[in-house]
């Protein structure tokens, strides 16, 4: 059921050509106040909520979202039913033409709306987080920090050798050495302490709710949330952190980020592990082997810090993220790129990955100067470049996008981006194999300072995109799991470019597989199809066949290792062609009927081997000699019945 919207627009005190009429706005926007005075009427627009009741609110305007939120009686920190667009600084401070600003405003409307309408409501997990602090130093903005900190956390002081005195001011605990591993996660800290400096090493753990290290050099340790790290710091970074540590000490509801679905996962089958991607995916170890099932795997949701890794990794998509979901993020990406005779058609749109930190402050910031850049940019904001996967971005071509860009941060506080470049590397396979051309895809980093600089390399970027290589076709995706993702496009540049460019070997990074299967050693036992997470094997009954549809193999090795047979061999290549999308017969059979009551009861490879393997016992040729030669093709009621005539025969089994 469509839901109700109301929408309040404004012209931000008349800084930008806002003119709802030339908005090609969605039809569930049936309430619709603008402003066009000095000053935003905001509760006459909150009132009008109040009578018309509509699901959700759509809000572009100069005053601040907490302004909105409060006249419309949401509650701080928590989900509501509000969702902000910045027109402004997106549209019409960046993109001199009004034109082409409007085309722009109408798609990030419609993309707000229709994400917006599919997302649900986070699970919400209860997080407390004390007041104790461990603060290790190595140089003196440590233990000026630690003295800060005195009146409003109890903060434990760690202080390296190389300082040569214990504060004097500093009343709270003190001790000597060096931090050298630091696991869990904010309110649930464990810091190992060694102290080397008193002969023999002295190890101890401390247990902390959150995590200061100030040194003067790099640290092996990565920031995240409770764990703050300062290098070299300046004093106003000290005393910036104090207020820092407050925010993050109460009682917290954490939004669950990452959901687990066991049934689809590819972690193992038989007692047998396989995949296990996301567990090294995860920069912060919030994923392991579950210890009751080990063929699973478990989230400590309050150790997530959301970074989308695994769920871009997982090539089952077991693991869903929550904000953005997979469906919300391509329902956003359907409007972007929907064709609009009204706005343009779109045919030479780039889509913008950028990740909530750098990305996200670099759009900020270029509206604000402003720093121009084209209107066929479109902003898909993502929690870091890690969420992004090869289906998100081969699902932004299948939908007619001419360009695809990546832009995070220079420094990303999540670590290393390997996991990132093995997905691009994919992207870039597809493209070339398809004629497409990988420089349709583009990476960029920015940080402070580096503002026009990536703009401008952003410009060329988009400016120097042809019309986009796949025409869309209008219709939206149907799915919205990575693989099933992957296989729509590939169809998709099957049918358009009227190529099939066959087999392309891959590295065991890449998810993907081909399953070659000696048909003459292969008995249709079914354990390929009863370990495969994906159904990437299947038997047709109607037939007796054994069919593998390739694009869904993830390469997890199942089928491989518990083989009865050892007849299955993987192959680490991808295959572009329209037979990998469905599935195709690997191994045909028939079915053979008893040879008593003549009703079908085996299959044929079945029963050849079954006999190939007992009668090469020479103790059993007498058992199944004479006339209990055809006691093996014979179903087992009728089996029974003739070995029961053979006893009473004088024969002794």
């Amino acid at each position: 059921m469509q839901q109700k919207w109301a929408s309040f627009l404004c012209n931000c005190r008349s800084s930008v050509p806002l003119d709802t009429q030339r908005l090609d706005l969605p039809p569930s926007l049936q309430l619709c106040a603008s402003s066009t005075g000095a000053k935003p009427d905001v509760p006459a627009f909150a009132a009008r909520c109040e009578r018309e009741q509509p699901d959700r609110i759509l809000v572009s305007c100069c005053a601040s979202q907490d302004v909105f939120r409060e006249a419309l009686g949401e509650t701080p920190g928590k989900p509501g039913r509000t969702h902000f667009v910045n027109l402004q600084e997106q549209c019409f401070w960046v993109h001199p033409d009004s034109d082409a600003a409007c085309a722009k405003a109408s798609r990030l409307i419609r993309a707000a709306v229709d994400a917006a309408e599919v997302e649900e409501a986070p699970t919400l997990h209860p997080l407390k987080v004390g007041r104790s602090v461990l603060i290790a130093t190595d140089t003196a903005a440590g233990i000026q920090l630690a003295e800060k900190l005195a009146g409003l956390a109890q903060p434990v002081l760690v202080v390296d050798a190389k300082l040569s005195a214990l504060p004097n001011a500093f009343n709270g605990e003190t001790a000597r050495g060096t931090v050298t591993a630091i696991k869990g996660r904010l309110g649930a800290f464990q810091v190992t302490v060694e102290d080397a400096d008193s002969g023999a090493p002295i190890r101890r753990e401390v247990k902390a709710d959150q995590v200061v290290l100030v040194a003067e050099s790099e640290v092996p340790f990565k920031s995240r949330t409770g764990l703050h790290i300062l290098i070299h710091p300046n004093d106003d970074e000290v005393d910036r952190l104090p207020d820092r540590i407050r925010d993050l000490t109460g009682d917290f509801l954490k939004p669950q980020q990452v959901t687990y679905n066991t049934e689809i996962c590819a972690g193992g089958a038989a007692d047998n592990e396989s995949c296990g991607v996301c567990v090294t995916a995860c920069p912060y170890d919030a994923i392991s082997r579950n210890p009751e099932n080990h063929l699973r795997v478990l989230v400590d949701q309050p150790a997530c810090e959301g970074c989308g890794a695994c769920v871009s990794a997982c090539p089952t998509t077991a693991l869903i993220f929550s904000e953005p979901s997979a469906q919300a993020l391509y329902k956003r990406m359907e409007a972007l790129l929907a064709p609009s005779t009204a706005n343009g058609d779109g045919h030479r749109s780039t889509v913008l990955f950028h990740c909530g930190e750098e990305g996200h402050r670099l759009l900020e910031e270029a509206g604000r100067r402003p720093l121009p850049y084209p209107a066929t940019l479109l902003p898909i904001e993502v929690p870091c470049l890690r969420y992004v996967s090869e289906a998100n971005i081969l699902g932004a071509f299948r939908l007619g996008a001419a360009g695809v860009a990546l832009l995070g941060c220079e420094k990303c506080q999540h670590g290393k981006r390997e996991m990132l470049y093995h997905k691009l590397d994919f992207t870039a396979l597809t493209l070339d194999a398809f004629g497409l051309g990988n420089e349709r895809v583009g990476f960029f980093t920015t940080e402070a300072g580096k503002e026009q600089e990536t703009v401008g390399d952003l410009t060329r970027f988009a400016e120097g995109q042809s019309d986009s290589p796949i025409h869309s076709d209008g219709r939206p995706l149907s799915h919205w799991g990575n693989r099933e993702v992957v296989a729509d496009a590939i169809g998709r540049f099957i049918e358009q470019t009227a190529l099939e460019p066959g087999l392309k070997p891959l590295d065991a990074a890449h998810p993907f597989a081909v399953a070659e299967v000696a048909a003459g050693g292969c008995t249709m036992c079914r354990s390929c199809v009863n370990v495969c997470p994906t159904h990437a094997f299947r038997v047709d009954e109607g037939n007796l066949s054994l069919q593998f549809k390739q694009i869904a193999c993830v390469a997890c090795g199942l089928c491989e290792k518990l083989c009865p047979e050892h007849v299955i061999t993987l192959k680490r290549e991808v295959s572009f062609d329209r037979a990998a999308l469905d599935y195709q017969t690997v191994v045909k059979d028939s079915m053979i009927a008893c040879a008593r009551c003549r009703k079908p009861y085996i299959n044929r490879k079945a029963l050849e081997m079954v006999e190939a393997r007992v009668l090469a016992f020479p103790i059993l040729l007498d058992t199944f000699s004479g006339n209990r030669r055809d006691l093996l093709r014979m179903c087992p009621d009728c089996r029974s019945v003739a070995a029961m005539l053979e006893v009473e025969k004088g024969w002794k089994p």
